[in-house]
């Protein structure tokens, strides 16, 4: 099919094809990849056919711009990532940035004529390839450094800097993906919940107020890689067990916290030597710990440094610990809510507030330009998942928001 003749769930699933894996599975199309380049070229056709201004800047972000009849007055941004994590789905982020220029289709088919210049934006890296995600938005915002670029390595070693060589992008110019705040003058992303809020209450949109923010970490415990039929149990220092301990501890912590929404999370352990007849000398686990509530949060966080300290003591192991990602979270703008609020009430959209659970460049923008975000229903509230689902009556209702509030916004 031609691109003119496809509509965006043809899109969806033609962008589904360019990926690592190809056959079995979930998807996999990760940032500085040859397959990701590919989906860049697919996008900006996209783009190019909806009649938009393309341009790649120094840290990989794509954009697609509409410009409007005041070209010098701060702009209204939209958009998402394209890139996925290991066994993804199609949905995840693609909704946001291929809806995003659907809804600018709909508006130029329409003669609507912006005041304000509308860019899409396709954010490079929001997956956390390098440990850290959002690395597009972060350059955008200038709190991601050169020196990270060299710091910040992927499961195979792959440093940030290698990957950005490796795809023809200049580590050196990073900062010039910088934007300055006073040009914008809004962003919207329209993005799948990855949840069941939705779903289970028989609304259609999700106007998001908050969204949650994640305090990562990466600890270490080291014992000794002893001989599991040769050693008692009590001269052993297992780190497997301490960490399973640290594990149970987590989940305690925050079922107990006083906000009652933070999330806690052990998503990657990683055991060394990893022998059924060794004990486990080393474990090293990447722990995810998130909250809308920032203090109650670092309470979460701090009692948990308090309990490895004294397990590690406890159980004679050694310990560390690295930061991964320490992010705020961030409130959504009453300009840009009420935009999309407006625009569900005109729709006869049923629709409720909610907080994002999940983090999204939306989040790292927030703290320096007026954000909000509009939800479409996910089925079963799966997400990052081969199964994940959004049905296409779900995705056009969500596009048709966003159209009705990037107008409003631009207007």
């Amino acid at each position: 099919m031609s691109i003119a003749s496809q509509t965006l769930h043809d899109r969806i699933g033609e962008l589904a094809l360019i990926d690592s894996v190809h056959e079995g599975g979930g998807l996999i199309r990760e940032v500085y990849t040859a397959e990701y380049d590919q989906a860049v070229g697919y996008v900006s056709e996209l783009m190019r056919d909806a009649g938009l201004e393309i341009r790649l800047d120094a840290a990989g972000n794509l954009y697609g711009t509409w410009h409007g009849a005041e070209p010098d007055i701060p702009r209204v941004l939209a958009g998402s990532h394209f890139d996925t994590t290991l066994n993804a789905g199609r949905y995840d982020g693609v909704v946001g940035v291929l809806g995003g220029i659907e809804a600018i289709r709909q508006l130029r088919d329409r003669g609507y004529r912006p005041r304000r210049t509308i860019e899409v934006i396709g954010f490079a890296g929001e997956e956390p390839r390098f440990g850290a995600g959002c690395i597009g938005s972060r350059a955008m915002t200038a709190t991601i450094t050169r020196q990270d670029l060299d710091l910040m390595q992927d499961r195979d070693g792959v440093s940030i800097t290698q990957a950005m060589l490796e795809r023809g992008l200049d580590p050196e110019r990073i900062t010039e993906a910088q934007i300055d705040p006073a040009t914008v003058h809004a962003f919207v992303e329209l993005h799948i919940e990855q949840g069941s809020v939705l779903e289970s209450s028989g609304n259609e949109i999700g106007v998001v107020t908050h969204i949650a923010a994640p305090h990562d970490l990466r600890v270490s415990l080291d014992g000794s890689a002893m001989h599991a039929g040769a050693t008692p149990m009590r001269l052993r220092r297992d780190a497997l067990v301490g960490a399973a301990e640290a594990v149970l501890e987590l989940e305690r912590l925050a079922l107990a916290s006083a906000s009652g929404t933070t999330v806690g999370t052990v998503g990657v352990m990683r055991i060394s030597p990893s022998a059924v007849n060794v004990i486990p000398g080393r474990v090293e686990m990447d722990i995810d710990v998130r909250d809308s509530d920032l203090a109650a949060r670092e309470s979460v966080i701090g009692a948990l440094r308090a309990k490895l300290n004294e397990l590690s003591a406890r159980r004679n192991l050694a310990l560390s610990i690295e930061t991964l990602a320490l992010d705020e979270p961030a409130a959504c703008s009453p300009l840009v809510t009420g935009a999309v609020a407006a625009a569900c009430e005109e729709l006869e959209v049923k629709a409720i507030e909610m907080i994002s659970g999940a983090y999204h460049d939306a989040m790292v923008l927030g703290a320096q330009v007026p954000i909000g975000m509009i939800f479409v229903p996910s089925a079963g509230g799966l997400s990052h998942h081969p199964d994940e689902y959004t049905a296409p009556e779900e995705i056009d209702r969500g596009v048709a928001v966003l159209a009705g509030a990037l107008a409003r916004l631009a207007a």
